[in-house]
């Protein structure tokens, strides 16, 4: 071994202590050829972690080498160097191995990746902004998505400004416009609060403006009893409740050509329940049998008049 740290101390048969050194250094993101933006953010901030964003930036020139502090800045130079490397691809490592210092390496990465003055980056990202919609989505999901598109859309901000009152207007109209973009895209279950933000004067911020339809939320998910889960609760109670209620004047039974329910139901073929009464609504059997006999004893009354009159 070279006597680094191994990246971990054992305290008890199951309990590992993870110590992190520099010479564990994972980034948490393999450069591809699409990821260039997120991957050289993450990379700067473990570069200041460990104190040598220098190294990139071109501020830390190398020493001659009969210089005493060459070697330390070598190694250091060489360390960055591997960071960078590990964390690409291969078939993109291969292409900057040979540089001799991580702010060459730096340097050729940024300028075959990106281009700050892309109009067509900056246009995608707007076409997404003002095109998003919330369409069933959680709020937190939703308002994610849209603070990632503006942090993206600051990032490539290339507005110059000099007077601090003119960078104050330029960022309060900025919030405004973010503002009415997450209103929009909104479901409807908030149009109420919307409509209440935007009669505020003036209008709250996005973080303000998230936090009210997030309270807005809250109380919706209070009302139905399920406050520990806010964004499902919203979710559900913007579907559109389905009701049980049948109307019953619709249906006909084909078996006994009644209304108010259908074969699979009928009484007489189910059977009647202990409720029913009978009085009030006779067995098909007997109604049957009911104009039988009500044309019989007519009948025989006709019959019997005839008898008497001769």
């Amino acid at each position: 071994m070279s006597g680094e740290k191994t990246g971990s101390l054992v305290t008890g048969e199951n309990s590992p202590v993870i110590i992190h050194s520099e010479s564990v250094f994972n980034a948490g993101i393999t450069l591809t050829e699409s990821n260039y933006d997120v991957w050289s953010q993450l990379m700067e901030m473990h570069l200041a972690e460990t104190e040598k964003l220098s190294y990139i930036r071109g501020k830390t020139s190398p020493p001659k080498e009969t210089d005493e502090k060459y070697e330390k800045w070598y190694a250091d130079n060489q360390k960055v160097k591997r960071w960078l490397l590990m964390s690409m691809k291969p078939e993109i490592m291969k292409r900057y191995l040979r540089l001799s210092t991580a702010y060459e390496i730096w340097t050729a990465l940024s300028k075959a990746f990106y281009d700050g003055s892309d109009e067509l980056q900056v246009f995608t990202l707007n076409q997404k902004a003002f095109t998003s919609k919330q369409n069933g989505k959680s709020l937190s999901e939703y308002y994610g998505e849209l603070t990632a598109i503006f942090l993206e859309l600051d990032h490539r901000d290339k507005v110059v400004m000099k007077d601090p009152d003119d960078v104050k207007a330029y960022r309060r109209a900025i919030d405004r416009l973010r503002v009415h973009i997450f209103l929009a895209g909104l479901d409807t279950i908030f149009e109420q609060i919307r409509g209440e933000i935007l009669r505020k004067d003036p209008i709250p911020e996005l973080e303000e403006c998230y936090a009210l339809i997030r309270r807005e939320a809250t109380r919706h998910a209070t009302l139905m009893g399920d406050s520990d889960n806010i964004d499902a609760s919203v979710m559900i109670a913007r579907q559109p409740q389905k009701s049980n209620y049948v109307d019953k004047s619709l249906l006909k039974c084909t078996h006994c050509n009644k209304t108010g329910h259908t074969k699979t139901g009928c009484f007489e073929i189910v059977g009647y329940p202990d409720w029913w009464d009978h009085n009030r609504e006779p067995r098909k059997k007997n109604s049957k049998k009911a104009p039988m006999a009500a044309v019989a004893e007519s009948n025989h009354t006709s019959a019997t008049a005839l008898n008497v009159e001769s």
